[in-house]
C-alpha cells in the first residue's frame, strides 16, 4: 500500500517524514509501555539480562570485524567511515521492533527494547565518533529519546508488581497496534524511491547488505544454538541483528557530509533486499 500511495503522489514527501516521527515519537514508545502490562515471568526477566549481553556483545565483535575488514578493502577514508556503521547499525526501532511485537508479542518485544537500548549507546558514541570525529552528548542524545524514556519505564514496570488498569492497557494497545501497519506503509514508501539502476553497479551497498542480511544472522544463529539459548530469544535476537540498515545512518552521513550517498544506497538496497532475506530467516529459524 505504502509504495503504491507514494507512487501516485498520495503520500507526499512531507507526509512521508511526518508519519515516521509520529511512529518514532508517539506510537512506538506507546507499543513499548503496552509490552510491560506483561504477566510477570522470572525466566523473562534472566532473559532481558541475557538479551542485554548478547546485544551489547554483537555490537562489539562487529565493530571488531568489520573495522579490521575496511582496513583491507579498497576504500576512502570517508567510505570506511559509512561501510562501518551502515555494516553495524541496523534498523532496530523502526523495523526491528515492530517485527518482534508481531512475531513473538509482547516478549519479544521486551528483547526488542534492551536489545534498542545497546544499539542507542553504541550508535551515539562509537557511530557518532566514527563518523563526526568527535563525542557526542552520549547522555543526552540517549535520555533524552522517547523511545529509551519508554523502554526504561517499561522494564521498571515488568519488574514490579504494578500493572495498568484495563481501560489504560486496551488504550496503550489500541495506539501500539498501529505500530506495524504504520512501519510497513512507510518502508513500502521508502522502496519506491529506490533506484535499483543506480545501486546494481555499486558494489559497497551489496557488501553492507551481505553482512547486515546474511553473515551477522546467521553466525548469531549458530552461536545461539551452540549455547543453547532458550528459542525465542534466541530467535528474537536473531531478527535483530539480520535487519537492514538503519535510516539513522543516513541521518548522520549528511549531518557531517561525509558520503551521504553510498549511506543512502546501503540503506536502500538492504532494505530492498530485506524482502527477500527475511522470510529466507525466518525459515532458516526453523530448519536449524
Amino acid at each position: 500500500m505504502g509504495y503504491i500511495l507514494r507512487k501516485r503522489n498520495i503520500i507526499s514527501q512531507e507526509f512521508q517524514h511526518d508519519l515516521g516521527d509520529f511512529l518514532i515519537t508517539v506510537v512506538l514508545p506507546i507499543s513499548i509501555l503496552g509490552s510491560a502490562n506483561e504477566v510477570y515471568d522470572p525466566s523473562i526477566s534472566m532473559n532481558l539480562v541475557y538479551s542485554g549481553i548478547i546485544a551489547s556483545a554483537y555490537y562489539v565483535i562487529a565493530i571488531l570485524v568489520l573495522t579490521i575488514l575496511s582496513r583491507h578493502l579498497p576504500l576512502s577514508e570517508n567510505s570506511r567511515k559509512i561501510f562501518l556503521i551502515t555494516g553495524i547499525f541496523a534498523n532496530t526501532g523502526f523495523i526491528g521492533m515492530p517485527l518482534l511485537q508481531q512475531l513473538y508479542g509482547n516478549e519479544g518485544m521486551l528483547y526488542s527494547v534492551i536489545y534498542n537500548l545497546a544499539y542507542q549507546l553504541f550508535f551515539f558514541s562509537f557511530g557518532v565518533k566514527t563518523v563526526s570525529g568527535k563525542k557526542d552528548n552520549l547522555v543526552k542524545s540517549v535520555l533524552l529519546d522517547p523511545g529509551t524514556i519508554a523502554s526504561i519505564v517499561a522494564i521498571v514496570i515488568f519488574c514490579s508488581p504494578f500493572r495498568f488498569p484495563a481501560p489504560v492497557s486496551n488504550s496503550l494497545d489500541l495506539v501500539g497496534g498501529m505500530i506495524v501497519p504504520l512501519s510497513m506503509i512507510i518502508i513500502g514508501c521508502k522502496l519506491s524511491q529506490i533506484r535499483l539502476k543506480e545501486l546494481i553497479l555499486d558494489w559497497k551497498p551489496w557488501l553492507v547488505s551481505l553482512f547486515r542480511l546474511m553473515v551477522f544472522p546467521i553466525t548469531m544463529l549458530l552461536i545461539m544454538r551452540i549455547l543453547g539459548v532458550g528459542k525465542t530469544l534466541a530467535d528474537s535476537m536473531v531478527v535483530m541483528t539480520g535487519l537492514p540498515a538503519g535510516a539513522l545512518n543516513v541521518i548522520l552521513a549528511e549531518k557531517y557530509h561525509c558520503e551521504e550517498e553510498f549511506a543512502a544506497k546501503a540503506v536502500s538496497l538492504s532494505t530492498f533486499l530485506m524482502i527477500i532475506s527475511l522470510p529466507l530467516l525466518m525459515a532458516f529459524l526453523e530448519m536449524v
